[in-house]
């Protein structure tokens, strides 16, 4: 019985992480508003107020959007994020991530 108690939430993270999500926001929405929608449910400020911590080679926006699009170990990915909109979230993003 532990191991299935074990084996279950595994199984949930791995096909969480294949998946990619098709949310796709309005045309002219701010980068918090997307990531309120979108990203907030995982992504928690910690208490500064920073919700990532970003390495020299990662604290970009292109950085950024490309992980947004692809996803990574646990994201999903959300291809659907493109243009203006990856522009704000992907700001918004860097704005408020601490830099190592």
């Amino acid at each position: 019985m532990k191991a299935v108690f074990y084996a279950l939430p595994l199984v949930l993270l791995a096909t969480g992480c294949s998946k990619t999500n098709d949310y796709t926001p309005a045309a002219g929405v701010a980068g918090a508003d997307v990531f309120k929608a979108v990203c907030a449910d995982c992504h928690q400020a910690d208490g500064n107020g920073k919700y990532f911590e970003l390495t020299a080679d990662k604290a970009t926006t292109d950085a950024i959007a490309k992980k947004i699009n692809e996803g990574g170990m646990m994201m999903p990915g959300f291809p659907n994020i493109k243009g203006d909109s990856m522009t704000a979230l992907s700001a918004y993003v860097l704005e408020n991530s601490a830099k190592k």
